[in-house]
């Protein structure tokens, strides 16, 4: 997993009056429960050797914890020096309140609160409550609800049960969502195809919204870029060669191959030089007018490799598959689609299709990885001298449940579909890059995208992440249309 993929998790255990053995064993296991999160770095509160001393740069606490105003200070201070992306609050015992909320109010990120479980046996005569972390979480969660902090309840848990570690892994998804969301710098190579204004969206949204930056650049520069490169550039050559491995059957010419090795080359040069997390190009129809060629495939080669790169200058589409590659910590990779038709026959499938932007990652194993032209999805007629159709990924998606996402604004309020399905595999030849997914109740699925305003476009992406975008949209104030 890539570093920058990965969150820094504060972890805010907290107690009142005494620290016991208890205390002690809680903070324990659930430090070792975290170890066991995928890209999650725990940072937390150490205890001090002398048992009294707060230091905000070591980030030590008298019992490597958060039990006074003080203590939440040092500690704030120490996260915000670690750059921590969302906290964890844990009353071990009853906790205080004051303090664990303090932490999470000076930082302004994702919190996450979990209770524990009462053990078994008694703590003073009389008396059934050893923690009574049940009754502390609430004080904890009212302390939070009235300053209007974003947070999560986990639940109530032994750390050591199964059960526990879905929670935090689904809120280390969402906080590395954010992470990625929130400051991104977002390419957009041309301007919307004339006839799209589907794909239009605004850029002041996204700044108020998100933070981010456009990094804007004309189609032909980056055209002429491409031109300019040498046949024997050592990047193109790679390129090439690389083309050449990707894939089954080939059925392009040559001069498709150098052409589109070359506009590879420049596109990652443009997206490494900027920094980018994101990008949306105008495809048709100036690319085949400037330099010949499709660029479907170069798409898909380039999102297979992490630069997400959306169709037809679609940058609300960018942002969909950024969010969704995020919260599946860059393990797997979107399929940029369009809602394409129903099914002939399943009243319950939809065509999830473009025209060939899938990464070859992504194909089902049972059949052919394809490089072709549009023109020619059997791979069976003559090439033609000039053809401007060729470069296209021609396969089905492999099967697994999927996650549909896509962000939409209007008049500055978010809104985000959430969506899952079943891909099916299939029998059928068809053109370009494309599945056949079952859904719970299509006609629903349908009915929401047209009365919510949702466009023709929406990520794909396989694993069921609907517990993590949900919680992108507690804690980033976006309204989650689930179906």
């Amino acid at each position: 997993m890539s570093q920058d993929l990965k969150v820094k998790i504060g972890f805010v255990p907290s107690y009142r009056f005494r620290f016991t053995p208890w205390c002690e064993k809680m903070r324990a296991d659930s430090l070792a429960a975290f170890a066991k999160i995928e890209g999650m770095e725990v940072v937390v509160p150490q205890p001090t050797p002398d048992g009294k001393t707060l230091d905000a740069e070591k980030g030590l606490t008298p019992n490597g914890t958060v039990s006074t105003l003080d203590e939440a200070e040092v500690v704030a201070e120490y996260f915000r020096r670690q750059k921590v992306d969302g906290v964890i609050l844990c009353p071990l015992d009853f906790g205080d309140e004051r303090s664990a909320v303090k932490v999470a109010e000076t930082l302004g990120v994702p919190v996450l609160l979990y209770a524990t479980k009462e053990p078994a046996g008694r703590d003073d005569a009389g008396m059934t409550r050893v923690s009574d972390s049940y009754c502390g979480n609430l004080s904890m969660a009212s302390g939070l609800y009235r300053r209007k902090i974003a947070f999560r309840y986990a639940g109530l848990f032994f750390p050591d049960e199964p059960e526990f570690l879905p929670e935090v892994q689904n809120f280390v998804r969402a906080v590395a969502a954010i992470k990625g969301l929130k400051g991104a710098r977002i390419g957009q190579v041309g301007v919307r195809p004339p006839t799209f204004e589907t794909v239009a969206y605004d850029e002041v949204a996204m700044i108020n919204k998100f933070g981010q930056n456009m990094i804007y650049i004309e189609l032909s520069d980056i055209v002429n870029r491409a031109t300019a490169l040498a046949d024997d550039d050592p990047a193109v050559i790679a390129t090439l060669a690389d083309f050449r491995a990707s894939y089954d059957e080939i059925t392009v010419s040559e001069r498709y191959l150098m052409s589109a090795s070359k506009l590879e080359v420049a596109l990652t040069e443009f997206w490494e030089m900027n920094g980018l997390s994101a990008m949306a190009m105008q495809c048709w129809p100036s690319i085949g007018k400037l330099m010949g060629i499709s660029v479907c495939t170069i798409y898909g080669r380039l999102t297979g490799k992490g630069m997400l790169t959306a169709c037809e200058a679609d940058v609300l589409g960018a942002l969909s598959m950024l969010v969704c590659h995020r919260a599946a910590l860059g393990q797997t990779v979107p399929h940029f689609i369009d809602w394409t038709i129903r099914h002939r026959e399943n009243p319950n499938q939809l065509l999830a299709w473009h025209c060939g932007n899938a990464p070859t990652c992504l194909a089902c194993d049972s059949g052919e990885k394809a490089l072709r032209s549009r023109r020619d999805m059997t791979g069976e007629l003559p090439l033609v001298e000039g053809d401007a159709q060729e470069g296209l990924n021609q396969f089905q998606i492999k099967p697994g449940t999927v996650t549909f996402c896509r962000l939409a604004e209007y008049d500055n309020a978010w809104k985000m579909l959430i969506a899952t399905g079943e891909i099916v595999p299939s029998d059928e030849v068809l053109a370009g890059t494309w599945s056949w997914v079952e859904v719970k109740d299509h006609d629903r699925l349908y009915r929401t995208l047209v009365e919510e305003g949702f466009v023709h476009h929406a990520s794909m992406i396989h694993g069921d992440l609907t517990q993590p975008l949900l919680q992108v949209c507690k804690f980033l104030g976006i309204e989650a249309v689930v179906v």
